[in-house]
């Protein structure tokens, strides 16, 4: 069972594009600027990630997929674009803008992943990183930013919870 802050990791099936991120953890950050992912999201994810700079309800985050997650996702871009109708050369386009704001990163030995410092001030990081599961990625987030898009306040303005009262 996950619980708030407890950063579970649960392998659906056997593909490790499925595996659950659930959860969300505040770390400290060291003095080399490596967080420490959560025990459980490390045996199912490997030592490599693919790392994507990104934005969440206009905050700044890191997406970090499995190796397997980021092919999947990347494979589904191009099937769903190609449904909607975009031509090869549009597809190609935006799938090149993903991976250019994408960089490779390594989950040592100890469980800690390096935040490079262009990251980790794009994030605004002090001290510390909130790691949010989001299924089959997670996201790392400055804890200020993430502790106000999920206040309750913030959850009140949701309006798919309006129709489905699961957080409120």
């Amino acid at each position: 069972m996950c619980t708030k802050g407890s950063g579970k990791c649960i392998k659906m099936t056997n593909s490790a594009s499925e595996v659950a991120f659930l959860g969300n953890v505040k770390h400290k950050l060291d003095p080399k600027s490596r967080v420490a992912v959560p025990a459980d999201w490390r045996t199912a994810q490997g030592s490599t990630l693919r790392m994507l700079a990104a934005t969440s309800e206009g905050y700044p985050v890191l997406k970090c997929y499995t190796e397997e997650g980021f092919a999947d996702k990347i494979a589904g871009i191009r099937r769903d674009a190609k449904e909607q109708g975009a031509t090869p050369v549009q597809i190609d386009h935006y799938i090149g803008v993903i991976t250019g704001q994408c960089f490779v990163g390594e989950v040592s030995t100890q469980g800690k992943l390096l935040i490079p410092k262009a990251q980790r001030e794009r994030l605004r990081l002090a001290d510390q990183a909130s790691i949010v599961g989001r299924g089959s990625y997670f996201e790392i987030w400055n804890p200020g930013d993430f502790d106000l898009v999920s206040s309750p306040e913030a959850m009140k303005q949701l309006e798919l919870d309006k129709l489905f009262g699961i957080l409120s």
